[in-house]
């Protein structure tokens, strides 16, 4: 029987992606979740300035991880959604039974847009 081993590896310092998980489940994303995503908070965290990191953070979370309405309940894990190396606004999620869609499970369709570009991207989870 072979060993496990575990080659998961970040660019993102591990006190940092601490902080960033914690603040993912309060701002529903996942710092790991994409390329895009891990790619944003390094970007992010080489501009963090003062010694509290965790409240920069949160400020600077807060401030680009919009939503026109409420945030997303997401059914499967975050797949927050980026722009041009920046988070989309989270416009809307549309639930939708079995019955309707004629599939086993629930699914949800998660709709992002981006105010500048006017790009729009929609991501289905199943579950």
């Amino acid at each position: 029987m072979s060993e496990y081993v575990d080659n998961f590896s970040t660019e993102i310092p591990i006190e940092s992606l601490k902080i960033l998980l914690r603040l993912g489940r309060e701002f529903y994303f996942d710092p790991l979740s994409s390329i895009e995503s891990e790619e944003y908070f390094i970007k992010l965290l080489k501009k963090c300035e003062g010694d509290n990191l965790e409240s920069w953070l949160r400020s600077a979370v807060s401030k680009n991880f919009l939503f026109l309405e409420s945030r997303p309940e997401w059914i499967q894990g975050s797949e927050w959604q980026f722009s041009e190396g920046k988070p989309m606004m989270f416009v809307g999620q549309i639930n939708l039974s079995p019955q309707k869609t004629g599939l086993h499970d629930d699914a949800v369709f998660y709709v992002f847009w981006d105010r500048e570009s006017g790009e729009t991207k929609t991501i289905l989870q199943i579950a």
